[in-house]
């Protein structure tokens, strides 16, 4: 009953508001050129409704009612809004107008200020492509579109995480990661955000852009806005968008030689070093007992990789509603999306609730609130790098002559009635079936996020207005593990596993803002705030250790004991005070001040207190001085500004857990003492840039210059034996980053009826560590079986060093007698740093009568990465590049390796060139591998091109939707990540990482393939 009565007034909703519409048409021109202007964009205020002028420059457009704001706006011009009131006729002329002196941006606290009035460098981004091109994790389809900013993701498939860092690292321990603030408040990411919510998207750079949002944002933010419902009629509009995604394998897999090593073959080996596959009956592999051949042909399967792979997708429907009044305006949105990873099993859907209202109390008083509400369900998340359990690993070390119908049939039942693993090597410390991977070792996450705030405004006089806000960033995970029995290494006797996590952050903050205009020439503002924020966050996880009583039955009781382990989490309390202020003289010249006061609960109390100021300095100069006609535009900025940045917590006490053990457990004291006089990290930072249009805004030049500072740095410092600790916490170190960014905007064709727009930018950033600390001028952040990734004094950060060849003092590889480069003991050669030499990125928009496109191609250029996949596969001999040398007869520095060169020790100890043959497996064998591989040999330069993003669309005119209920239709073509251009790293995609964190950058290690997306979207207004 209730679902009918809510049907029947949804129902008499939409009628009344269609009994009120009627259609509009008119002309758009040209101001100067008094000419029709075809393609200009005609919206309906706070909507997605909208359509373009025809050829002749005329529109037609059906509007719900008189209270209805049409919105004219055209690249290069000036935009206008008119109320539709009784007209059926709304002629427009549009008069040219410099982008730069009306853009608004959002920028601290959800405040609004026009782009010529900044100080510092913002980037905004173009949404529309978010919700067309979509992307699981918004983030991703930021890549190539902003200077300096560099995204790599996770290899856990869909709904993976992102690494982003915008103008190089800065943290030797911590996060180098930006903030990132929805509607003016800090949120735990913004990865699995709907698109179609955002409004706006900007990106400030740097502290000098980010000094009022504190210590997280020493490394910038990424500002998003979302939709607030607009004055106007009740507006519907349904975004479907259904994305294809097709794995596209980059390796070479030779189809030569098959199962077995020296030439032999052999049914349980996991190498591919055998005999040629001539198609001779061979020993079978399996040890299922019930197989009904003995024997099979020994041939290549070359698609036996391919087939593992399956076709992914992306489906994702958003359903919008947006309506109201002068007084109350409602956005509400319903967002659901499937998707399926390349891997099969690899699932994600997720459902998406979005409410926000605004309503203008009184005159003077106005709320805003908005609840969102996110539910993500993700079945089988890949496990990455070398855990056994991570499918990509075992798939890519397939024999060439295994065959799909062979090796998919995964398991079967023993002779004693167990469920066993059907693998050619049972037992394999590091080998298993990849098809008993996604079928047998089963993972489900959950999580429920709430994003909400609520604020008040209320204007106590004139130019003088008070803002009070609370908000809400909460989320609760739930995981579980199901590994079956005979999973080897990680659960020979199955385990259950099962999790509880949450995380809360609760923002309070408050703003008190006066302007006021003095003169003709001046005018102020001034602001003063203050926050509180709130940090907590649990964790609780119980497994079955590998002791389950009853085979493959899931239950914690299904055990002798229980294993379990509960984390309370790392609170932190920071309250802080701020105040800023800009002066303005004919606005022209611009003066920003700065200052904000934190007080962190993770630092010592005589330290907890630590100011920093920012100021800055803007001039549009072309208001100033009078320039050739075309000479448009100019202004000119320069800004300074200090960031302070906390710790996490318990580093101030030694800290205690109690372990399983003995009868009662023990327990159990940090490694790592104390520091009571740590002091907050501090970092520094000027930029100089300038704007300048030319050619009546056909184009643009935007640079800037920075350098920044990192100071007092917090990191560990290795403590002799016998002291009682392993390390101690202290402060020290100055990472310094400089670099230039620059984006350029060029219109080559602006047409009546064709436009094209090229929007291009570059970024080059060195990231130096000028000094760490004289006790530990070096530190490992992370390392793995190839690397280990170092921060080092005097160097660049992110060194990462391997094992590599042996050399002389002349630089020349040392051979040993087998042929094969003698090789160093331990991590001590220098092989890779994933920093870029320069990233860019070019965008090409079109616009033709209702068609449109648009390409973006990303950029980069130099760093280098360090690959195990590489080093294992290679060891294991499936490419293409191990048949070489098959038979022997390698030398190496000669006809194999020739770009080295390379020499023989002889019995008096001298050197001569290297004349001694050896074969592809010996070098290969002992160079990879799992162990001890030579990151030498498995480093390879990052650069690489690639098309990134492509739309093609159409809008169908207005027109030909008379008499139909529809207000808008587009139809859109999406693709992404095409194809390489270029890349030099050739079966490696540089941009996917083990993970997210610091030491995962430049690192590849059985990532899922790169996915190549293609389908389509379509926009329906109502």
């Amino acid at each position: 009953m209730k679902k009918s009565l809510l049907i029947l007034f949804l129902a008499l909703f939409a009628f009344q508001g269609m009994a009120q519409e009627r259609t509009v048409t008119g002309t758009v021109t040209d101001e100067d050129a008094d000419s029709p202007l075809p393609g200009v964009s005609i919206l309906i205020k706070g909507t997605n409704t909208g359509t373009i002028t025809d050829i002749d420059g005329q529109y037609s457009i059906s509007v719900p009612d008189a209270q209805s704001v049409l919105v004219f706006s055209y690249l290069g011009y000036a935009s206008q809004e008119r109320v539709v009131g009784n007209n059926s006729e709304i002629n427009i002329t549009l008069s040219s107008e410099l982008e730069a002196l009306s853009e608004v941006v959002v920028t601290a606290f959800g405040l609004e200020r026009e782009k010529k009035a900044l100080t510092y460098t913002v980037q905004d981004v173009s949404t529309r492509e978010l919700s067309e091109a979509r992307e699981l994790n918004v983030m991703n389809s930021l890549s190539g579109k902003v200077a300096g900013l560099s995204i790599n993701r996770s290899g856990s498939g869909v709904g993976g995480g992102t690494r982003v860092v915008l103008r190089g690292n800065r943290s030797i321990s911590g996060d180098s990661q930006p903030l990132y603030i929805v509607d003016g408040v800090p949120a735990n990411g913004i990865e699995n955000l709907n698109p179609d919510d955002i409004e706006s998207i900007n990106v400030l750079k740097g502290p000098n852009a980010a000094a009022l949002y504190g210590s997280r944002a020493n490394n910038g933010a990424i500002v998003v806005n979302t939709k607030r419902g607009r004055e106007g009629g009740f507006q519907v509009s349904v975004n479907t968008s259904y994305m294809f995604d097709q794995p596209l394998i980059l390796a070479n897999f030779q189809n030569v030689y098959g199962q077995g090593s020296n030439g032999n073959y052999a049914p349980g080996s996991e190498f591919s070093w055998g005999p040629r596959m001539d198609g001779s009956s061979v020993a079978h592999w399996s040890p299922d007992p019930n197989r009904p051949n003995d024997t099979y042909s020994f041939a290549p399967q070359p698609d036996n990789i391919n087939d593992f792979y399956q076709t992914g997708h992306n489906l994702a429907t958003t359903l919008a509603i947006t309506g109201g009044n002068e007084r109350n305006q409602t956005y509400f949105s319903y967002t659901y999306t499937d998707a399926a990873g390349v891997v099969p099993g690899n699932a994600l859907g997720r459902h998406s609730i979005n409410l926000r209202l605004t309503n203008k109390l009184s005159e003077k008083l106005t709320l805003d609130s908005k609840v969102n509400y996110i539910r993500q369900d993700i079945d089988n998340q890949l496990a990455q790098g070398e855990n056994f359990s991570n499918p990509n690993r075992h798939i890519m070390r397939l024999p060439r002559n295994i065959t799909t119908e062979d090796i998919s049939d995964f398991e079967f039942i023993n002779q004693n009635g167990l469920l066993r693993q059907n693998y050619f090597n049972p037992g394999s410390n590091g080998g298993a079936n990849p098809y008993w991977t996604i079928n047998r070792n089963l993972r489900k996450n959950t999580s429920d996020r709430i994003v909400a705030f609520t604020s008040l405004s209320y204007q106590l006089a004139e130019g003088l207005t008070v803002l009070g806000r609370a908000a809400l960033d909460r989320s609760f995970g739930n995981s579980e593990e199901k590994l079956y029995n005979d999973s080897y290494i990680i659960a020979q006797n199955g385990r259950y596993s099962i999790g509880q996590s949450e995380n809360m952050e609760i923002n309070t903050d408050f703003l008190i803002s006066y302007e006021k205009t003095l003169s003709q020439d001046w005018y102020f503002n001034i602001n003063a705030g203050g926050n509180s924020r709130i940090n907590r966050n649990s964790s609780l996880n119980s497994n079955t250790g590998q002791n389950m009583v009853v085979p493959n039955f899931f239950a914690l009781t299904n055990t002798q004991q229980v294993v379990s382990t509960h984390g309370v989490g790392a609170p932190k309390d920071v309250n802080s005070l701020y105040s800023f202020a800009q002066l303005a003289w004919k606005n022209a010249i611009f003066l920003d001040i700065t200052a904000r006061n934190d007080w962190s609960s993770t630092l010592p109390k005589d330290n907890w207190s630590f100011f920093y100021p920012s100021v800055g300095l803007n001039a549009v100069v072309s208001d100033l001085v009078q320039f050739p006609e075309w000479f448009t535009f100019a202004k000119v900025r320069g800004s300074f500004a200090e960031v302070g940045n906390d710790t996490s917590p318990y580093q101030l006490q030694r800290t205690a857990a109690f372990a399983a053990g003995g009868l009662g457990g023990y327990l159990s004291l940090s490694t790592t003492l104390p520091n009571e006089n740590l002091l907050p990290e501090t970092t520094q930072s000027i930029e100089l840039g300038g704007d300048f249009r030319f050619l009546d805004n056909r184009l643009g030049v935007d640079f800037t210059y920075y350098k920044t500072n990192s100071f007092n740095q917090l990191f560990t410092v290795a403590l002799p034996v016998g002291s009682g600790a392993s390390s101690f916490f202290t402060n020290g170190g100055d990472v310094q980053n400089e670099g230039i960014e620059v984006v350029l905007n060029i219109t080559p064709i602006r047409k009546a009826n064709f436009n094209w727009n090229i929007t291009a930018n570059f970024a080059r950033n060195i990231s130096m560590v000028n000094e760490i600390n004289d006790q530990r001028p070096s530190i490992v952040v992370g390392s793995d079986f190839l690397r280990q990734f170092r921060v080092e004094e005097g160097k660049m950060f992110g060194e990462v060093y391997s094992r590599g060849y042996l050399r002389d003092d002349q630089g020349r590889v040392i051979v040993g007698d087998n042929g094969v480069p003698r090789t160093t003991p331990g991590f001590t050669v220098r092989v890779a740093n994933y920093n870029p030499i320069w990233l860019g990125g070019i965008q090409n928009s079109f616009n033709y009568k209702n068609f449109r496109a648009n390409f973006t191609i990303d950029f980069r250029q130099g760093g280098s990465i360090a690959s195990l996949t590489n080093a294992i596969i290679y060891a294991d001999g499936m490419t293409e590049e191990t048949l070489q040398g098959r038979d022997g007869g390698l030398v190496f520095g000669e006809n194999f390796m020739a770009h080295e060169t390379a020499v023989r020790e002889t019995e008096d100890g001298t050197f001569v060139p290297n004349d001694i043959e050896t074969t592809a497996e010996l070098f290969w064998v002992n160079m990879g591998g799992r162990n001890a591989p030579i990151g030498e040999v498995f480093s390879y330069s990052a650069t690489n091109v690639r098309l990134r993003e492509a739309v093609i669309g159409y809008t169908i005119p207005a027109a030909k939707l008379e008499g139909l209920p529809l207000n808008s239709v587009s139809i859109n073509f999406v693709a992404r990540n095409l194809f390489f251009f270029l890349n030099e790293a050739k079966n490696i995609d540089p941009d996917v990482t083990v993970g997210t964190s610091a030491a995962a950058q430049g690192f590849d290690s059985f990532g899922p393939p790169t996915a190549r997306s293609f389908g389509f979207n379509v926009n329906l207004g109502f």
